[in-house]
């Protein structure tokens, strides 16, 4: 293959970062989480849909069943999948090790710990674990395991050689935690690559750099590690363009950034805003969208400024840190702000050590009202109040964003349902000019991300009642109360079209969430404030 003329890569490309061809959200990128939803659902859904095909092809097919524990491959690739369980199972074995081990020394300590010194259990530690976990028992006496995530990144657990990233273009994206993506077969009609490499590589910095500039073609091939004169390798060069890229967003992006002393705030869909003025650029919970045929009108990658100076992430949910689109924008960024964890909890691993094993090099956490100065206003971080179960999680934070004149709520999927909190927050940092508030008020219940880490089955009634949830709109109307906001916006919702494989909703008819946002958003109009639940593409211009 020769290729004498730099191109762009395609803006249609799809990139999916995959762990044992599963694709690769964030509790597949820690080591304890990983090991867990390898045990509890991989390989439970792999063995499932080998015995029972036709079962899985006709669920994946329903709206009301999509996003269970059923893959969606149609009932024709029995070999193929079998081949793959085959395959992660020998390759598993530590981690069924680490769970059957885990769970073994949770009963254990439930049974027989009533408060006396630990000190004597650690040598009935199984030796899997020595090393690894910590005994402690919570203000309540109860005993508990906390887990060293620093030594388990050091340890076989953590296994690059299991990464790859797959790209692709014009296929539909099964939902990302029930469906594995199959190996490539060199046929006609495949257009798919898989390039073998982690995902810390810079060589993956030189590839997402030909989004936007010319590369040769031919050498970052080489580069990946693709075979010369393979199938592969002419499917790669085929995943590229000679035309440059073009800002998707209104013509007003495309004239650079504001001029100092003025400010823009993008919305690129779902929770992702770019905060920008003359100086400084703020990425938030980045989620980017490709150049799809038929989707709403948005912006992508090629309206994003060359260097972001903070990635900021609100919570560790995998529709808000989101490693497909971290990976491709790792080269523009400067510092990813993450909020603080490093207690060892299983149910809330540290964001800060997964996003620097995804190869940034600083990545600073921050707690509840903790600053960032930018050179026109500072970032401020502010409680996140529910939305997580009620489970111990301490990795969330939203934040108030004073730039260019303009202070900003960024209140992600925060539920107001301790309305004080907002108030003692509000005396600390001030009014918010503008209010962002997520609405799916009505989410997930708490076993469908975290059921794998339950020393116990939740009791059904208490699985379906404690929900995920952000505000309801009475919550919100507290909220924008307490900031004295002029401009209201819904966002987050998971409504736009290329959320489908990360969030699996049904969309039919209109939901909870729509309905509860509709009374929220006519009701702030009601009293006089601009008010909008977003949709595929906003941009707010200040002077």
């Amino acid at each position: 293959m020769t290729d004498p003329d730099p191109r762009y890569l395609a803006g249609d490309v799809v990139v999916e970062p995959l762990v044992d061809r599963w694709y690769a959200w964030i509790q597949l990128l820690t080591p304890a989480t990983a090991a867990f939803h390898v045990v509890d659902r991989h390989l439970r859904m792999m063995a499932s849909y080998v015995r029972s095909p036709a079962l899985h092809a006709a669920a994946a097919a329903d709206s009301a069943t999509r996003s269970g524990p059923f893959l969606d491959l149609g009932g024709g690739h029995v070999r193929e999948v079998a081949d793959l369980l085959d395959a992660t199972q020998a390759r598993a074995a530590g981690q069924i090790e680490l769970v059957d081990t885990l769970r073994a020394l949770d009963r254990m300590l439930g049974e027989r710990a009533t408060g006396e010194p630990l000190d004597p259990w650690y040598q009935c530690v199984p030796e899997a674990l020595r090393g690894l976990v910590e005994l402690t028992y919570d203000r309540h006496h109860r005993p508990d395991v906390r887990v060293r995530e620093e030594l388990m990144y050091a340890s076989p657990l953590w296994d690059t050689s299991r990464q790859c990233v797959r790209l692709d273009r014009g296929r539909t994206r099964p939902f990302v935690m029930s469906t594995p993506r199959l190996a490539v077969v060199d046929d006609d009609d495949d257009t798919a690559v898989d390039v073998a490499v982690p995902f810390h590589a810079p060589a993956l910095d030189a590839l997402f750099r030909a989004r936007t500039e010319p590369t040769d073609v031919a050498a970052l091939s080489a580069r990946l590690g693709l075979a010369p004169s393979s199938p592969a390798t002419d499917r790669f060069a085929a995943l590229f363009t000679d035309t440059p890229p073009t800002p998707l967003g209104p013509p007003a992006r495309a004239a650079g950034p504001p001029p100092r002393g003025g400010g823009r705030v993008t919305y690129f869909g779902h929770a992702c805003l770019l905060f920008e003025d003359g100086d400084s650029s703020v990425l938030v919970d980045p989620v980017i969208a490709y150049d799809e045929p038929g989707v709403p009108p948005h912006a992508g990658y090629a309206d994003l400024p060359p260097h972001i100076d903070y990635v900021l992430i609100t919570h560790a949910h995998h529709d808000h840190v989101v490693p497909e689109t971290l990976l491709q924008i790792r080269h523009r960024v400067g510092t990813v702000v993450v909020p603080a964890n490093d207690a060892g909890n299983l149910v809330d691993p540290s964001l800060r050590r997964a996003i620097e094993h995804l190869g940034f090099d600083r990545v600073i956490e921050v707690r509840a009202f903790e600053q960032i100065p930018l050179n026109s206003g500072v970032v401020t971080a502010v409680p996140f109040v529910g939305e997580h179960h009620d489970l111990d999680i301490a990795t969330r934070a939203g934040y108030h964003i004073r730039m260019a004149g303009r202070s900003f709520l960024v209140a992600a999927d925060s539920a107001n349902v301790d309305p004080p909190v907002y108030a003692r927050a509000h005396a600390l940092v001030g009014d918010a000019d503008v209010v962002l508030q997520g609405m799916e008020c009505i989410g997930a219940p708490a076993s469908w991300v975290y059921g794998p880490y339950f020393s116990r089955p939740l009791d059904r009634d208490h699985d379906a009642t404690r929900r995920g949830r952000a505000s309801n709109s009475v919550e919100a109307i507290d909220l924008i109360e307490r900031f004295n906001a002029d401009e209201v916006y819904v966002y987050a919702m998971g409504a736009e079209p290329w959320l489908a494989h990360l969030l699996g909703l049904d969309e039919g008819g209109a939901s909870a969430a729509t309905v509860e946002s509709d009374h929220f958003v006519a009701e702030c109009r009601r009293r006089g404030l601009v008010a909008e639940r977003l949709y595929g593409h906003k941009e707010l211009r200040w002077p």
